[in-house]
């Protein structure tokens, strides 16, 4: 009996590390260094594509496009509007990497942001708190 137990233990040991894996999308680990927040740009997504951040803080957007389409983050501003906002990088090719250092505002409310060469399905929500 402890045998047959010792045997499945054993074969089942590797399933469960393949279950326990990353990511194969390549998500954020939570790893990211403090003031820091790692938006990766997929083909046409962001992840994560919601984040909460404290009112009147400094931030820093680490962003890795990890797809292979050009892309980069636009920050609306306080009304929502897009051509307003100066808070935006370089648009970066596919495999090349970029960052955006932002003064959170100290009003709480919700920031849209986007993909300005995929404006309408590479979008997401930044809450101030």
């Amino acid at each position: 009996m402890n045998r047959l137990f010792l045997m499945f233990a054993l074969l089942a040991l590797p399933l469960f590390a393949v279950a326990c894996g990353s990511d194969s999308d390549g998500g954020s680990d939570g790893g990211d260094k403090p003031g820091h927040i790692t938006l990766k740009m997929f083909d046409n997504y962001f992840k994560p594509n919601e984040v909460t951040v404290k009112a009147g803080t400094k931030v820093t957007f680490d962003l890795p496009n990890v797809g292979i389409l050009p892309h980069n983050l636009h920050i609306a501003s306080e009304r929502g509007i897009y051509r307003e906002s100066p808070w935006m990088t370089e648009i970066v090719n596919g495999g090349k990497e970029t960052s955006l250092e932002w003064d959170v505002p100290a009003t709480a409310g919700k920031y849209l942001f986007r993909c300005d060469v995929h404006e309408v399905e590479m979008t997401g929500t930044i809450t101030v708190e």
